[in-house]
């Protein structure tokens, strides 16, 4: 894990372009930096760089002996020892020991087809001065960010917002991507940051000069309804060659990402996810587990991983949070991410890392994909009712005509339209977000969140990914493409922060090839959620985990005494909100006096509110965020 910048232009380009950025970027990469500059003067690139493999080489920026092309990598390439020796007998050997030479080897050898052959966590920026093009890609899933800006005539691309901030790019709300993250997620190029775009997942950008153009080199494909219904009638032994293949595609996801020259550590909970890939990891390195503890026993998962630690003979270390840490980090966190928060998780994830790396750890393993792999949500569960029950669907089709005709929101509408059906998710998320947001708003941002369909221009761009798929995979596809890219992996600039490198053997797109060919029917035989997964891992769960039900990773929410309340209170009466273009000071400081009248389980009801507002408000004054003439995501002015 490491930070990036890059600089395009036409000429006149220096080092001393880049070095505020690299500055910004030295939390994540603190072991050394790099900066290279063409002879031309049409591209700079700098490298703040973390040190897990190869530490005493592999040095960044990386140029090849031509000096013609030059690369600087954030993330991780798995699989490079293969890969470099498959180089070597096709002449293309490396001069490193580390794993980010190969993509340099590769794109001189095979191009932009090079992605094909890449797996893992990864960003790059690389220059090729006999072409006049610079090439960035992001990685399949979209775990390791990569951003960008035109300003002056000059691109730039970076690992962090900050860093393009650094670089003059001016701070400014983009008011439609939030109203689109409200609906459903922000946009796949989009960012809060007017301007700033990103590279979604799976895609790559090439710039020459007057031109800059985005590509898809994958994309989740997932079977379709035809596929799957010779699958259904497959019997137990074609689940158990199932389950054997995703035992065996899981344990090479977790071994490859536990290959580094310094110690590895595992995030633990407990649940089914960490568990399995922490006692899989157990397998081929020594680990040692670190687990959030919360003083409300009801979301302390502590205890069982304790258990579970034991049980694998590992050492567990709880990292303990209490309600007052969220005020009190909330805002190192939120300028860490770039990013609002909904729940105290992100501070608790910031601290999290911050004990990982004090305990003497840069790399950890994560649990972030299994629910999305395996249908693990409940709102997944209900969407695969739906794609087994012909019945089901037709219902509930019905009732959403009528709901459409009673006037149904843009984004809803659209969905409707185009599946026939509304995930479950987004439709919970339109319940717990857009509907209690409303008396807050300000009036002109009321009526563009009512202007704005955040699932339109998805839809379109994804019709032949959608199409003729079962209710349950055309939501999994939305979900990943908004909700787990641009919100639940925006944790990775958290741990950034914190100078660790958080690797996700769940989101891997051999796994995913190997997970996509489940029957229907194998998802959650009798309601039992994640069954392929609880039989593929079996021997490596107690029998608490292995029959325990969903654990999600929530924090306590925000009551009156546990300091976030107090903190939004302090904000409505200053700049804070006076300048956030979104919510209404005086609509703010009347549901918290409704708060302080509710018994505290009713406070609960509010807490993804309160990190909405407090977090727009602190995000405006810390990055001085001015609001930006609005326009609508998938609506005329888009």
């Amino acid at each position: 894990m490491c930070g990036i910048i890059g600089v395009f232009g036409d000429g006149g380009l220096s080092s001393s372009d880049v070095t505020a950025a690299v500055e910004v970027l030295r939390p994540r990469g603190p072991d050394g930096t790099g900066v290279w500059a063409s002879a031309s003067g049409r591209a700079v690139l700098g490298h703040t760089r973390l040190a897990v493999v190869d530490p005493a080489g592999s040095a960044q920026p990386i140029r090849d002996e031509s000096g013609e092309v030059t690369i600087v990598v954030n993330g991780e390439f798995y699989d490079h020892r293969r890969i470099r020796r498959d180089l070597a007998r096709t002449g293309h050997a490396c001069r490193t020991d580390g794993d980010s030479e190969i993509a340099l080897r590769l794109y001189r050898r095979d191009g932009h087809r090079a992605l094909s052959e890449l797996r893992g966590e990864f960003a790059f920026a690389l220059w090729d001065e006999r072409r006049g093009e610079l090439f960035a890609a992001r990685d399949r899933f979209g775990v390791k960010p990569l951003f960008y800006a035109e300003r002056d005539g000059r691109l730039y691309l970076s690992s962090e917002i900050k860093a393009l901030l650094a670089c003059g790019v001016p701070a400014r709300w983009d008011l439609a991507a939030y109203a689109a993250h409200l609906q459903m997620a922000l946009p796949p190029d989009r960012t809060l940051f007017a301007g700033v775009r990103q590279l979604p997942p799976g895609c790559y950008l090439v710039a020459r000069k007057g031109d800059v153009t985005v590509h898809q080199y994958w994309d989740l494909n997932y079977p379709t309804e035809e596929e799957l219904a010779g699958t259904e009638h497959r019997g137990a032994d074609a689940l158990a060659g199932h389950v054997a293949e995703v035992r065996l595609a899981l344990d090479e996801a977790v071994r490859l990402r536990t290959i580094a020259d310094v110690p590895v550590a595992c995030h633990l909970s407990g649940g089914v996810d960490s568990s399995a890939m922490t006692a899989l990891a157990a397998r081929h390195v020594p680990v040692s587990g670190f687990t959030v503890g919360f003083p409300d026993t009801a979301l302390d998962e502590s205890p069982v991983a304790a258990r579970t630690a034991a049980r694998l003979d590992l050492p567990l270390h709880r990292v303990g949070v209490e309600p007052a840490d969220v005020a009190a980090h909330l805002v190192a966190t939120l300028r860490a991410g770039e990013m609002v928060q909904e729940n105290a998780h992100g501070v608790a994830r910031f601290l999290h890392s911050a004990a990982i790396r004090a305990g003497g750890f840069k790399v950890a393993l994560a649990g972030e994909g299994g629910d999305e792999l395996f249908a693990g949500y409940p709102q997944s569960q209900r969407d695969l009712a739906l794609s087994q029950d012909a019945a089901a669907l037709h219902r509930a089709r019905a009732g959403y005509r009528k709901l459409s005709g009673f006037g149904a929101p843009r984004h809803l509408r659209s969905t409707l339209d185009r599946l026939g059906f509304l995930p479950s998710w987004l439709t919970q998320r339109y319940l717990t977000v857009v509907v209690p947001s409303r008396p807050l708003l300000r009036r002109e941002f009321a009526g563009l969140l009512e202007e704005t369909d955040s699932c339109a221009p998805l839809l379109d761009q994804a019709r032949s990914q959608l199409d003729g798929r079962p209710p349950l995979h055309q939501s999994s596809y939305l979900f990943a493409k908004g909700r787990l890219a641009n919100y639940l992996l925006a944790a990775e600039r958290l741990d950034a922060a914190q100078a660790v490198e958080v690797r996700l053997p769940y989101l891997d797109h051999h796994l995913f090839a190997t997970v996509r060919t489940a029957a229907l029917s194998w998802y959650a035989p009798e309601g039992r959620s994640k069954h392929v997964l609880r039989e593929a891992v079996r021997t490596e769960l107690s029998d608490e985990v292995y029959t325990g039900g969903k654990r999600g990773f929530f924090a306590p929410p925000a009551t009156v005494g546990s300091g976030l309340v107090e903190l939004l209170r302090d904000l409505t009466g200053d700049s804070a909100m006076r300048d956030n273009p979104f919510y209404e000071p005086n609509a703010v400081r009347r549901l918290l006096d409704e708060l302080a009248d509710r018994p505290a389980d009713r406070q609960a009801d509010s807490d993804r509110l309160l990190h909405l507002v407090t977090g727009t408000a602190l995000l405006t004054t810390e990055f001085g965020m001015t609001a930006d003439a609005a326009q609508t995501v998938g609506g005329s002015g888009d």
